[in-house]
């Protein structure tokens, strides 16, 4: 996918972009206190482009089932059992425990299922 170059006059052609860029990019804009102006700024876009690979990053995480969204993931080394008790939803699969706030949607926690069977 070609970049939106028109706000940056000094820039003569524009830069094709892997996925894996665009993927990385998108991702970094949804990191807590960063802003699609900003992070558009710093790689040289028009921030209406990197709002369109948002949109499009929603779009086709859809595709592979609804409710999907971000989650923050903490990997902890030691035991698996908590040190205070949880009260939400917890997925083992061997040594790895998946905790989930009981607000978590059902799909989304069908949707992790899933995707944890296909995988074994």
């Amino acid at each position: 996918m070609l970049d939106d170059v028109s706000g940056d006059p000094a820039r003569k052609k524009p830069v094709l972009r892997t996925a894996e860029e665009r993927a990385a990019i998108v991702a970094e804009s949804y990191k807590a206190g960063q802003t699609v102006a900003g992070v558009s700024r710093r790689h040289g876009i028009v921030a209406s482009q990197l709002s369109s690979w948002r949109s499009a990053a929603r779009a086709k995480r859809s595709d592979f089932g609804r409710g999907s969204q971000f989650s923050e993931v903490v990997i902890v080394p030691g035991p698996a059992e908590p040190a205070v008790p949880h009260d939400g939803v917890e997925i083992s699969v061997g040594p790895v425990v998946i905790r989930l706030s009981k607000s978590t949607p059902a799909t989304r926690i069908v949707d992790i299922a899933q995707r944890l069977a296909k995988q074994g």
